[in-house]
């Protein structure tokens, strides 16, 4: 299946075409990004990294930002 990406601190979108029934934390090993890196957003919503992909679906990685 093919979801379009957006990756934050790259500022770049990819299209990447992942196996069926894949969840976000699939697509950040593929992408070598850690869970506490990001804030996953699917179709405009924050989800989980247990958060299903589908066909189609537009994810947007918004990095974490920390300081004091």
């Amino acid at each position: 299946m093919k979801v379009k990406v957006f990756i934050q601190r790259l500022r770049e979108t990819r299209i990447l075409d992942l196996e069926e029934n894949g969840k976000i934390e699939d697509l950040l090993k593929t992408l070598r990004i850690s869970v506490s890196e990001v804030i996953p957003v699917k179709n405009g919503v924050i989800v989980t990294e247990k958060e299903p992909l589908g066909e189609g679906d537009e994810i947007k990685l918004l990095s974490v930002v920390s300081g004091g």
